[in-house]
């Protein structure tokens, strides 16, 4: 199965929150405040202090299975074909719905950690940590990857005619400024995402909670994104008619998902957008024919 990377998570060479340069914003939004926090230095992912501390992978393509046949409770295997990730290969026990993030078995690389991971029937994203890799061993990334984690070749997937709406689940590394003090850890919260198959257009609400290495709240937040483009391939991402939010302002943003299942019944992506009060950049996956029981996992009943 064909991983798809977001160009978002490919490109940005940011350590975590900080106030760095900004780079070009390739959606011609306003360049104000922080890019997409990266690479909280509180961990992210099921984490109970795991941190990503590379750079975010560029140029990769890679192919993605279940450990065995019995599917998403086994783990995933994920092979990188090239670019930044070229050869390696881990394979990783899935994340489960706790406060502990697996340590995969590593080809070409020191080590690997899953960092976070979402699943649903069809639909599969998950971010990896990767230390130890390249000519030298001495290279560490991250990457996050949306796939259709089928034990088969890629399935024909056929678009409604019509506006769906779905709802899910996200998770992401997260910073926010709140009230003068700025807090760094893991967002998770819930997604709904309405695609509206006859334009062709995307839009989606996140709100969720920002988190520390013991799983405690920190804060409240929200973001979302309008008018995101669905290509003639189910595939979605962002033009520079998208406006993305972020703690109710106007933010910077990257986007990359598609839709999987016969008739679409799922979408999964990976997202990146921040502003002067912060960021996040992560994961998602939602089914247009939710329940908490079905839809998607890791959560206490995966």
């Amino acid at each position: 199965m064909l991983i798809r990377l977001a160009s978002a998570l490919s490109v940005m060479t940011l350590a975590a929150c900080g106030g760095g340069a900004m780079s070009p914003s390739p959606n011609g939004l306003p360049r104000t405040g922080n890019l997409p926090n990266v690479l909280p230095q509180s961990g992210q992912g099921n984490s109970g202090g795991v941190v990503a501390n590379g750079a975010p992978a560029a140029g990769v393509e890679a192919t993605m299975r279940y450990n065995r046949i019995s599917g998403r409770a086994s783990g995933a295997r994920v092979d990188f074909h090239n670019g930044d990730l070229a050869g390696v290969s881990v394979t990783c026990g899935r994340a489960g719905g706790g406060a502990t993030v697996p340590e995969c078995e590593a080809v070409n690389a020191d080590s690997a950690w899953l960092v976070n991971e979402l699943s649903g029937n069809y639909a599969y994203a998950g971010a990896f940590a990767v230390n130890g890799h390249g000519p030298n061993g001495s290279e560490d990334s991250f990457v996050a990857i949306h796939s259709g984690p089928g034990m088969n070749d890629a399935e024909d997937t056929i678009l409604p005619g019509e506006s769906v709406d779905y709802r899910g689940q996200f998770q992401a590394g997260a910073s926010l400024i709140e009230n003068g003090v700025q807090y760094e850890g893991r967002a998770t919260g819930g997604m709904d995402l309405t695609a509206d198959f006859t334009s062709g257009t995307l839009s989606a609400s996140f709100d969720g909670q920002l988190r520390d290495a013991d799983d405690n709240v920190y804060v409240d937040l929200a973001a979302g994104f309008e008018d995101a483009v669905i290509g003639p391939d189910g595939r979605f991402y962002n033009t520079d008619g998208t406006l993305f939010s972020y703690n109710g302002a106007q933010a910077w943003g990257e986007l990359d998902g598609d839709f999987y299942g016969p008739n679409a019944e799922e979408t999964a992506g990976t997202f990146g957008f921040g502003n002067g009060s912060g960021g996040m950049t992560g994961i998602m996956l939602g089914c247009s024919e939710y329940n908490a029981a079905n839809c998607v996992a890791p959560s206490p009943r995966f």
